[in-house]
């Protein structure tokens, strides 16, 4: 099955070149050059990636991964752009691209972000990576409750998990315990 890539960029020239790449790797892509285009292309078809321009002449990249992601949120997107800066890939990570690939870019290293992102998205539902486990948050919830009640032997008890997975937890999430001084 060809897997299905939404190219935005509105430079007509770098669009033709990365669609072929893609197409020669066995990709069927469909191109867009304008916010509104795109948003209209997700909303119509099945797409299973989206590589998008920063700078596009209706908006940004930024806006398209708003768009994508209050439509299908599970869709990766890749952002791409000649204006590279770190500040500008902070916020494409942060609004949910799977990757930031600065133009021009070596082609196998845009090819492995993109079969990277494909990877993890298929990956998703197997590893439950799309929302949290009911029993991480139950676990979360009641070390919150007792961490200052309770001896860390006896959350871990509590819990049914050993004393390492509790420390580890606590300090993935951050919780730390408040130390009550011996008078």
């Amino acid at each position: 099955m060809k897997e299905r890539v939404l190219l935005i960029d509105d430079d007509p020239g770098v669009s033709e070149v990365i669609g072929l790449l893609l197409e020669r790797e066995g990709y069927g892509v469909q191109r867009a050059g304008t916010v509104k285009e795109a948003i209209g292309r997700v909303e119509a078809g099945e797409l299973d990636i989206v590589v998008t321009d920063l700078k596009l002449p209706d908006g940004t990249g930024l806006e398209v991964i708003g768009a994508i992601r209050a439509r299908r949120p599970g869709l990766p997107i890749i952002m791409i752009t000649s204006y590279s800066s770190m500040e500008s890939a902070i916020l494409a990570l942060r609004a949910g691209a799977a990757d930031y690939v600065i133009k021009p870019f070596n082609n196998d290293e845009f090819l492995r972000a993109v079969a990277r992102a494909l990877h993890k998205r298929r990956m998703a539902p197997l590893t439950g990576a799309a929302r949290p486990l009911a029993i991480e948050a139950y676990i979360r919830e009641v070390v919150e409750r007792f961490q200052d009640s309770y001896s860390e032997i006896e959350l871990a008890r509590m819990l049914g998990i050993g004393r390492k997975a509790l420390w580890m937890r606590r300090r993935q999430w951050g919780l730390k315990r408040i130390r009550k001084s011996v008078s």
